[in-house]
């Protein structure tokens, strides 16, 4: 699970940079000093965003890998159970 996590981290970040840098350097060619401020703030506030949701969907990854494990595990245990 923490391999999944790890790489939901990495991935949401390689999406934060990008879209924090676009955000400010449309602001740059601007040059005020607030809509730079307030360009980065929400290009950061929006990369964070999407990279919650991509590191999201690599726990869900995990969580459902490791409930398959699980579950089969459990058909093993009752099939010699059963036998």
């Amino acid at each position: 699970m923490n391999r999944h996590l790890t790489h939901g981290i990495i991935v949401g970040t390689l999406f934060t940079i990008p879209i924090t840098a676009i955000a400010a350097m449309d602001a740059i060619a601007d040059g005020d000093a607030l809509t730079i401020l307030s360009s980065l703030v929400f290009g950061l506030a929006a990369g964070l965003c999407i990279g919650a949701l991509i590191a999201a969907n690599f726990a869900m990854l995990a969580i459902e890998e490791k409930e398959s494990e699980h579950t089969a595990a459990r058909r093993v245990v009752e099939t010699h159970a059963h036998a």
